[in-house]
């Protein structure tokens, strides 16, 4: 019955709308109200991301500059969320008001940190992602298609990626080649193309004898037309679903290895150097807002783009999601 509901006509004016996989995928998302409330989180989120330079202007305080008003002259721990606003917001802008606290017990402004932290996770996470799907499905379509030899050696060298124990080959890296962005989205996406890649190669060996493969080399198709113009539009589905799962799998690899001490430099923020910056000394214990706000961001985060994928996934799979 489901299925004869998902390939009925839509009859609009006295026409007949074909209902399309894609517009069936976005009437199921549509009626996903987790998927839709997890990309709302993250669409603010980004508006976070971005608005870093203005939290710098209206809270006075720049990006990764020591501030002693951040720091309680007594205790000295990090001052706590609107600690020195004596007029509350009205406060904001001056040296001494800290609309979340402070981060450390340098001073550093929570605020500003946690907005350039989530640029730092969404730029990782979306880069890393981009590098992954491109070598996960470059290397699992030409190993799915060619078979043989082909894909004999690219499945062993998948297994031998899988093999590799990521966070110590990851600390051994940083220590070597010392600590960079650039370093930590590639050693994530190193890490990272094997899963997705074993799904599109698997996709790839259950579509390549299909009849309309067959019949394209008939046509005199060549190999680049049938993987392009037949097998790709096939895996639309499966990469979009990677895609969002593999951001959130980056942004949580990249904290990690932040808390670890490992990877980013000092004045590159990041969510998991200001949880890891709460241990020593027991900080957390008397001002846990400084794991808190990082924690929570992280979590949310991470969980956000787990639930789009798996809405994602609901959506695009005509067997599963939301029956219409």
């Amino acid at each position: 019955m489901a299925a004869v509901e998902e390939h009925q006509d839509l009859h609009v004016d006295g026409g007949v709308v074909a209902r399309t996989p894609l517009r069936l995928a976005a009437e199921r998302l549509r009626h996903d109200y987790v998927a839709l409330g997890s990309v709302l989180f993250i669409a603010l989120l980004v508006l976070f991301a971005l608005a870093g330079t203005v939290f710098e202007s209206w809270t006075g305080h720049p990006l990764n500059r020591s501030n002693a008003s951040g720091v309680d002259d007594y205790t000295l721990l990090p001052v706590g969320p609107m600690v020195g606003c004596p007029d509350g917001l009205a406060s904001v802008g001056e040296k001494h008001c800290f609309v979340l606290g402070a981060s450390n017990s340098l001073g550093y402004d929570m605020l500003v940190q946690l907005s350039f932290g989530a640029r730092t996770s969404l730029i990782i996470g979306v880069v890393a992602t981009l590098l992954t799907v491109v070598a996960a499905l470059l290397l699992g379509v030409v190993a799915g298609y060619v078979g043989g030899w082909t894909d004999t050696a690219i499945a062993r060298l998948m297994d031998v990626v899988a093999a590799f124990p990521f966070l110590l080959f990851a600390v051994a890296a940083s220590v070597a080649f010392g600590p960079s962005l650039w370093f930590v989205i590639i050693i994530i996406a190193f890490f990272s193309w094997f899963y997705p890649g074993r799904i599109f190669r698997g996709e790839v060996l259950a579509l390549r004898d299909r009849e309309f493969v067959t019949a394209a080399r008939m046509l005199g198709a060549s190999n680049t037309r049938i993987v392009l113009r037949h097998l790709m539009p096939q895996l639309i589905g499966p990469i979009t679903v990677y895609t969002s799962l593999s951001i959130a799998g980056a942004i949580a690899a990249e904290a990690a290895l932040s808390y670890l001490g490992f990877g980013l430099p000092l004045e590159i923020p990041s969510w998991g150097r200001m949880i890891s910056d709460a241990v020593p000394g027991g900080l957390y214990i008397n001002a846990p807002f400084l794991m808190i706000f990082p924690g929570t961001l992280l979590i949310l985060t991470v969980l956000a783009f787990n639930l789009l994928g798996d809405g994602l996934r609901d959506a695009l799979d005509p067997r599963g999601g939301t029956q219409l």
